[in-house]
């Protein structure tokens, strides 16, 4: 399955991003950055289970 990020999820991508460190957010994230990825996580788990691979 491939994702089609819309613009809001791609901005969320900006923000968290920078402060990835292969799949993990570097522990001295801002709190903006760690939910960005928390919401960016949900979206992408939502979108696999409505097509049904979760």
């Amino acid at each position: 399955m491939v994702l089609i990020y819309p613009d809001e999820i791609k901005e969320l991508k900006k923000i968290y991003e920078p402060y990835m460190i292969g799949t993990k957010l570097k522990d001295d994230a801002p709190s903006e950055a760690v939910e960005a990825a928390i919401k960016f996580k949900e979206w992408v788990d939502e979108q696999y289970r409505l097509a049904g691979m979760e």
